[in-house]
């Protein structure tokens, strides 16, 4: 038995939290499914927009999805973006996301790769000063950060079986940041267990566009992860196909991707796929292995059978095509 907290979110949310409790709900005996409010909706009944009983319920079940937030402003008039407050506060320094081609015509038949980077936050990790002539941007690299995430990294290939690892750097432009992010890489991925290959950015951009399959995992360096995550959405549908985990010693919160054009979207057109896969890696982090491939599974026929939403070419609702997928597990 393990546990997962839903939480809905702001704008198209709950639509997409609504299509993963579907699935939750016939993908696997043994999930025990909690609720809990963050944002706009909890703030309209506590007053707060991280109200610390949801706090206290993403701690007890460690495993989250969370649809997205709207940013707001405190008393100062700053803005406050949630999600980056929680990745603090919970201490969430890892990100995973996984590419995986669904369906013929959406990306690179057959394609499936996991990309793993440091949490970077802004004004945590990272700030800006601005003076009489211009802006500097500083970054704070602590060299736990690499070794914490790649540790993570560790524990979901293992449990993947899988063994072709690139690690992903800049050293031309900074070479001491890049040699620290190596040596954590080399001590926990040893050249005579895995198949390693160490790249700089760029070549390895050019090397996936002729190459999707040179690699299982990619271990970045923070600073290129959007690059790298960029390069691989294309290549296997696009963004908002792929949901993005952020993870720490004991939370999981899996957050959906999303268009752009979601903010004027139907909320019953959505496409709910970034939030199924999010059951689907939950479950696999959790030994679930088979029902995750189920899930999967049932999205690959799903989308083989042109069964879609609008912003695929298709007429589904979010709920039509989630029924459909649910069908099929």
């Amino acid at each position: 038995m393990f546990r997962i907290l839903l939480v809905p979110g702001d704008g198209v949310g709950p639509s997409l939290i609504e299509s993963a409790e579907t699935v939750l709900t016939v993908a696997g005996d043994g999930i025990e499914i909690f609720h809990g409010d963050l944002g706009f909706n909890a703030y309209e009944r506590t007053g707060e927009y991280i109200p610390s009983d949801t706090l206290d319920l993403i701690r007890e079940c460690g495993n989250v999805i969370c649809g997205p937030f709207n940013p707001y402003r405190d008393q100062a008039g700053k803005q406050v973006d949630i999600l980056d407050n929680l990745k603090v506060g919970l201490d969430l320094y890892a990100t995973v996301r996984i590419f995986r081609t669904l369906g013929e015509g959406f990306g690179v038949p057959g394609l499936t790769a996991t990309l793993w980077a440091s949490n970077t936050v802004p004004g945590h990790d990272v700030s800006e000063t601005q003076d009489f002539d211009g802006i500097t941007i500083s970054k704070y690299i602590r060299s736990s950060s690499y070794s914490r995430m790649m540790a993570r990294a560790l524990s979901d290939l293992e449990l993947s079986g899988k063994k072709r690892i690139c690690c992903i750097t800049r050293d031309d432009l900074f070479p001491d940041s890049s040699g620290l992010f190596v040596e954590a890489f080399d001590s926990l991925f040893p050249s005579d267990v895995y198949q390693t290959d160490h790249m700089n950015i760029q070549k390895w951009a050019s090397r996936v566009v002729r190459d999707p399959f040179s690699h299982d995992y990619l271990i970045c360096a923070d600073l290129y992860s959007h690059v790298a995550a960029g390069i691989m959405a294309g290549l296997t549908g696009g963004n908002h196909l792929s949901p993005i985990g952020y993870a720490g010693d004991s939370v999981v919160m899996m957050v959906p991707g999303q268009m752009p054009t979601y903010a004027g979207a139907k909320k019953d057109a959505v496409n709910p796929t970034s939030a199924i896969m999010s059951c689907a890696m939950l479950m696999f982090n959790q030994g679930m292995t088979e029902e995750a491939g189920a899930i999967v599974s049932a999205l690959e026929a799903t989308y083989a059978a042109r069964e879609l939403t609008p912003d695929l070419g298709g007429s589904l609702t979010t709920s039509e095509f989630t029924d459909r997928v649910v069908s099929r597990i």
